[in-house]
């Protein structure tokens, strides 16, 4: 059976907007089977995490990228050095038109600006908050750092805490799904929480699942998913509502599987045979 891997990125293969480990790259070149991976990020943030440090680290092999919440397919030829090819894109802009394009960004502005909705001190807002990514639009509350330097790790440590002692974003998403509740029913709008900080808005169908239908349009049999994010609500829930309902008479198998970390990604790999010995 044609198996490959799907991985997450952000807080699956790497630590949260954190590069990749080189202990994670050399297991990935291990890797007795083919994986490609499907993040949340977009191009320019997966860079540095993801693309660079994979070449540096020695893999020289080749992969799909479906970044943008998996809207957006590259193919990655590492075999000469860091390629990347664009296969095909969605433009969440284009599809919703500048009118209600500029609605969506109005409602997400207004939003955290409400009373209700602001983060306290010691919070720091620093960078953009709504960000257009291409296939989505990321909102991150306490914005976006330029660089991921000491003060803002510090500074998202504290947003993440403050989150689960008072489910901010989960808050602001619900009251989100009522001011966007037209264009939720009319254009299939959907609001998933992105990482540790943030939410993103994009369409329903160009999501994760996408890659999965990609892989397997291509080919793949057996499609395995490995995501940090498949709970209700997370940007990997869409690959995980497509395992749950993938009919089980079909020949082709899709799995999906929550890890609570990259070490723990890792130890799954592992323990399901993919990694085979280390030639060293």
């Amino acid at each position: 059976m044609n198996t490959v891997v799907l991985l997450d990125i952000d807080g699956t293969i790497t630590p949260p907007r954190q590069p990749i480990q080189e202990e994670m790259v050399r297991l990935l070149c291990r890797l007795s089977v083919p994986f490609h991976v499907a993040a949340g990020s977009h191009l320019p943030l997966l860079q540095q995490q993801f693309f660079h440090p994979l070449f540096d680290f020695g893999f020289r092999g080749a992969f799909d990228a479906f970044v943008s919440n998996g809207a957006v397919h590259y193919r990655a030829d590492y075999r000469e050095g860091p390629n990347l090819r664009l296969v095909s894109e969605f433009d969440i802009r284009a599809y919703l038109g500048e009118t209600d394009y500029a609605f969506l960004i109005q409602v997400l502005s207004e939003t955290l600006d409400l009373p209700e909705f602001q983060t306290h001190l010691p919070l720091k807002i620093a960078g953009e908050r709504i960000v257009y990514r291409g296939s989505m639009v990321n909102c991150s509350p306490i914005g976006r750092a330029l660089q991921e330097l000491a003060e803002a790790q510090r500074n998202r440590a504290m947003f993440v805490e403050f989150d689960r002692a008072h489910q901010y974003r989960e808050r602001v998403m619900t009251y989100l799904k009522g001011r966007l509740a037209r264009l939720i029913e009319e254009r299939d709008l959907t609001i998933t929480l992105g990482g540790q900080t943030s939410f993103d808005i994009g369409v329903l169908g160009e999501d994760k699942a996408k890659a999965v239908k990609t892989l397997i349009a291509n080919g793949a049999q057996r499609v395995v998913f490995l995501g940090d994010a498949l709970f209700e609500g997370g940007n990997d829930r869409a690959i995980g509502f497509l395992a749950e309902n993938w009919p089980k008479d079909s020949p082709v198998q899709v799995e999906a599987i929550q890890v609570e970390s990259w070490m723990d990604t890792m130890a799954k790999l592992e323990a399901m045979g993919f990694v085979g010995k280390n030639d060293a």
